[in-house]
């Protein structure tokens, strides 16, 4: 279907996109981070939310919005199973359906001209999650066919989140800064190990370069000397693996060099709005016994949180640097290593087309980039 009546931000970016993509499961905070009996307001997608957990510690989610006069929801109170605005007491169910108007009768039926948006919300894996989307029109699928299968499997994995983090930049750009090359200059530090021929920590950024090679999941870099002998960055050179899956989830197996133990970071580039996005990663590991869990937590702890730390803070400082969407496309000179951004922009723009068109593309291997 032809789509001139929407028009382009910038190369690529139909208008919309800016704000991510809607009709899909997003993990919006830590179960931790949501209490009992007190509401949490964020953002996503560029829509103010409420969260809330009722009596038996499930988790609601409606638009962050009285529909009185508009006050916000989470400045309010939990009283049982419901949620009551602060304003003038209107209360609301899970559903988004007033429950309670208090100068009307309880069984006012003026209760049911009364509604907030409602979205389903799960928690599983240690994550309160949402589906953001119009459900009428795009009905939810099970969370469980569209997260990591590791956050299902706990007797065959073990994993560990990650602090929540906002990074100044539209989504759009924080995945641009998710392609397999750019760790060799702006990770050369958190990502370098000790030992071997060369030693990533010593290695002169002015005599560093890197060399390509052909991996399971697209292009990988590698760090070189001048003379083309590699340096110890930390990586594995040939993975398997889903490089991004929809909405924003950017996977990279890592294993440092010389240690024994391998891993995979996971991480979620969710759109808060137009110029800010929220990082939700986790790290995880296959360990089946209590041995392997050990061994697996101690890794965590001295190494692969220390390292994560550093690459996150990394990436979320590349973003800011890059300024906005505009800023980072218009003008940007592309070479033959950015095939797999630009893939991956392309498809970021058809999924969106698609919605437009009333098809919604579900979460699977023919949609990911570089699928196992």
């Amino acid at each position: 279907m032809a789509h001139s009546n929407i028009r382009e931000i910038v190369k690529d970016v139909p208008e919309g996109l800016e704000l991510g993509l809607r009709n899909y499961w997003y993990p919006l905070l830590l179960e931790d981070d949501l209490p009992a009996n007190k509401p949490v307001g964020l953002m996503a997608l560029g829509e103010k939310l409420v969260a809330w957990r009722d009596r038996s510690g499930v988790p609601h989610v409606l638009r962050d919005h009285c529909a009185h006069r508009g006050a916000r929801l989470s400045v309010g109170a939990i009283l049982n199973d419901d949620i009551q605005c602060v304003f003038h007491g209107l209360r609301y169910n899970g559903s988004g359906r007033c429950v309670l108007i208090p100068w009307e009768a309880d069984d006012s039926p003026l209760r049911d001209q009364v509604s907030v948006q409602s979205y389903s919300a799960r928690a599983l894996g240690g994550y309160i999650w949402a589906y953001l989307g119009n459900a009428a029109k795009f009905p939810p699928p099970p969370l469980e066919d569209e997260v990591p299968e590791e956050l299902l499997d706990e007797d065959r994995f073990i994993w560990f989140h990650l602090p929540p983090e906002t990074w100044t930049g539209n989504w759009l750009v924080t995945l641009d800064g998710q392609d397999a090359y750019h760790p060799v200059i702006l990770h050369s530090r958190s990502q370098a190990v000790t030992g071997g021929k060369l030693d990533g920590n010593t290695l002169p950024m002015i005599d560093r370069r890197m060399r390509f090679t052909q991996a399971s999941y697209g292009m990988r870099a590698f760090a070189t000397d001048r003379d083309g002998i590699p340096v110890n960055q930390g990586h594995f050179t040939e993975v398997k693996g889903d490089r991004f899956s929809l909405p924003c989830l950017s996977t990279n197996p890592l294993r440092p060099t010389g240690e024994k133990l391998s891993y995979v970071s996971r991480v979620w580039q969710i759109p808060i709005d137009r110029d800010y996005t929220r990082a939700m990663r986790f790290v995880s590991f296959r360990a089946e016994t209590d041995k392997e869990r050990d061994a697996c937590a101690k890794f965590y702890d001295e190494i692969a949180l220390p390292r994560s730390l550093k690459v996150s803070a990394e990436d979320g400082f590349i973003s800011e640097a890059q300024g906005t969407l505009e800023e980072a496309r218009n003008g940007e000179f592309l070479f033959a290593p950015d095939e797999d951004t630009l893939r991956l922009r392309r498809l970021l723009k058809q999924v969106f087309l698609d919605e437009c068109d009333g098809k919604r593309v579900p979460v699977t291997k023919e949609t990911m980039l570089f699928p196992i």
